[in-house]
Order: structure tokens, then C-alpha cells, then sequence
């Protein structure tokens, strides 16, 4: 990877065409995910659209928060992205009202209903101190292969040091790489049909 034509953002609030350019970058990252899946319903006609509107609206949450969200570019275009919830975060009640409002209309009250089940669900195993929350991390798969992953992980490391990093994710070939940089698993909760979430913590905690 030439180092000279990458570069790691944070996205502005009125960046409406970066971030549908990143949205675009999670779509095509977690359309076989198997959690994504699960709650866009992927086996139902429409489900690139319910993906899409599910990414833009959650996007659009954390900017709205003010939480990190970071693309990585290379050579003007949108690769990676990759986005957290730091420590004690309240949400915004407008905020979370838009993103209801929004993933309802685009995505469907089902989407929304096993989201927020989901959701409630995980804060059952998330560390009782402080931590940072890895969101999403996303790599388009034209680009995979080439270290951006890394550059992200690695930038959110830096990021966040000294204190925990939380994350879950439904497609184990992930698990690996989260190990790499020193990330342990603590649970495994079934999610849906045949969909497992996987949790797992980088720092003192594990």
C-alpha cells in the first residue's frame, strides 16, 4: 500500500455527498453479512435498498452525536470507513427520533423492531467501565487486501488508548483479525437464524 495516497478523515456534519460516499462503502462492505442480514431482512425483495437506508440513517446518528466517524480515502475516492460511540454517550432524543423515523420509512418497522431488540440486547455484555464502542468498520470489497483495515484499526487504537475497546460482529471470518490486534472474544449470543454475535474486547478488560 502507497501510505502517500491514503488518508483517515473525520466527516463533517453538512458532508451530505461524503457520507452517502462512505454509506456507499458499507453497503457493499455488509451486504453478506449474516447480521445485516438478520436485520434488513435479506430474504425479502428490496433488501440493497433496506441496507442502505439502514447505513444512512445510523450514519447519520453519529455525526449528529458528534461521534468519531472516519473514512479513509485513497487518491480522492472512499474506501474504508469506520465509526465509535465513545465512553458514557447519551444520544440525542432528536437524534434517535430521525433515525427511527428514517429506518422505518427506508427500512421497515421490522428492521427497527429487531435493531433496537438487538441493541438491547448486547448492553447485557458490553464492559462495566468506560469504553469505547467499535460501531462499524468497513473495507469496500474492491479494496480489500490492501491494509486499510489495519490503518483504520490502527488509528482508533490511537485513538482511544489506554482505555477498552467493545465490538461485535456477526461474520467470523472477522474474529481473526480483531485477535491480530490483540482483541479477545468474551461471549457469543445467538442473534437470529443461523446468526451468532460475537463479542469481543480490546484492553484491560480482557
Amino acid at each position: 500500500m502507497n501510505r502517500a495516497t491514503v488518508s483517515v478523515v473525520p466527516l463533517l456534519v453538512k458532508d451530505v455527498t461524503a457520507l452517502n460516499a462512505l454509506t456507499d462503502v458499507f453497503v457493499a462492505a455488509f451486504t453478506d453479512d449474516p447480521g445485516m442480514g438478520y436485520l434488513c431482512q435479506a430474504e425479502r425483495d428490496g433488501y440493497p435498498q433496506r441496507l442502505r437506508h439502514w447505513f444512512r440513517a445510523s450514519l447519520g446518528l453519529q455525526i449528529a452525536n458528534q461521534q468519531p466517524l472516519f473514512a479513509l480515502t485513497c487518491e480522492g475516492q472512499y474506501v474504508a470507513g469506520v465509526a465509535l460511540t465513545v465512553p458514557n454517550t447519551t444520544l440525542r432524543a432528536m437524534s434517535v427520533t430521525r433515525w427511527l423515523g428514517t429506518t422505518w420509512r427506508g427500512a421497515g418497522w421490522r428492521s427497527v423492531w429487531r435493531t433496537i431488540h438487538h441493541l438491547q440486547r448486547l448492553s447485557n455484555y458490553q464492559p462495566t467501565k468506560p469504553h469505547f464502542r467499535l460501531e462499524f468498520l468497513a473495507v469496500n470489497p474492491s479494496q480489500q487486501g490492501k491494509g486499510y483495515g489495519r490503518v483504520l484499526l490502527e488509528a482508533i487504537h490511537h485513538l482511544a488508548s489506554p482505555m477498552d475497546i467493545w465490538l461485535e460482529t456477526t461474520n467470523p471470518t472477522n474474529v481473526p483479525l480483531y485477535k491480530r490486534f490483540g482483541y479477545v472474544v468474551t461471549h457469543r449470543v445467538n442473534m437470529g437464524p443461523a446468526v451468532d454475535a460475537i463479542m469481543m474486547v480490546r484492553g484491560e478488560t480482557a
